[in-house]
């Protein structure tokens, strides 16, 4: 397993970035100060190498860099799978052939996304 080093730079530019857009107060406390922690640790010269700490750090950094954008098309997304699967079970699609269609559509995606 290829795993990748994680500097300073990394680690603050992706903690500004969830700061500026808010995300940063999504996390827990104790994301919050084992980021810290790297951060404080990176700065002193060193960079994370640790498989689980990097796959960690990796996943809070998505959630760091996240757009509403980006949450509305997941919403869409998982939307959009569960009507597929629904819709080959119940015969949906014998009747309405263009909703297939509709959902492999980006934009109807993100519509659905949108839709609460």
């Amino acid at each position: 397993m290829l795993t990748k080093d994680l500097t300073y730079n990394e680690l603050f530019t992706n903690f500004k970035k969830g700061l500026r857009n808010g995300n940063w107060r999504k996390l827990r406390f104790l994301d919050k100060a084992l980021y810290r922690a790297a951060i404080g640790y990176a700065k002193r010269g060193g960079s994370i190498v640790n498989g689980k700490l990097v796959e960690k750090f990796l996943g809070l950094i998505e959630r760091l860099k996240e757009t509403k954008g980006m949450r509305i098309f997941k919403r869409g997304f998982e939307k959009a799978v569960e009507m597929l699967e629904r819709g080959e079970e119940k015969g949906v699609f014998l009747w309405a052939p263009k909703l297939r269609e509709w959902l492999r559509d980006p934009d109807y995606i993100f519509w659905l996304g949108t839709v609460r």
